[in-house]
């Protein structure tokens, strides 16, 4: 199943991207705390992608760029012609720029960013098993 996750800002990272690039969907790195994170919820079996609210590149983790809702309404809609199966909403500034986006999908999940402090193991646990859920009735939907 095809998972894409709607964060806040990308940030420049050994030198694959600047701050300013805009990119539009990325594998995120499994290595660092995000993406580690992620890749822990949505499990082994499934495949990521990552946009962001915001366009432009951030030149550090700390920088924070300006919310972008119609560049993600674009970005959203073009990976979900590619077949997304389930789109996680990550954090207050990604929900905030989604619900402006006006994009709507049918599989959506609204969770903590996945670098946020406040995660505990049964958070992490619940939320494990509501996107294993949904990717379930995803595969039960298409094998109907």
């Amino acid at each position: 199943m095809n998972v894409v996750a709607l964060l806040e800002s990308m940030w420049g990272w050994r030198g694959y991207s600047d701050a300013g690039d805009v990119i539009r969907y990325f594998r995120i790195n499994p290595e660092n705390f995000s993406g580690r994170r992620l890749y822990s919820l949505i499990g082994p079996d499934h495949s990521l992608l990552v946009t962001n609210s915001c366009r432009e590149c951030q030149a550090t983790a700390n920088d924070h760029g300006k919310p972008d809702p119609a560049w993600v309404a674009e970005n959203l809609r073009f990976l979900a012609s590619e077949k997304m199966d389930l789109l996680l909403v990550c954090g207050k500034v990604a929900k905030e720029t989604y619900l402006a986006s006006g994009f709507t999908f049918p599989r959506v999940i609204f969770m903590d960013h996945p670098a946020a402090r406040r995660w505990t193991t049964a958070a992490l646990n619940e939320t494990r098993q509501r996107i294993a859920q949904t990717l379930a009735e995803c595969g039960e939907m298409s094998a109907a």
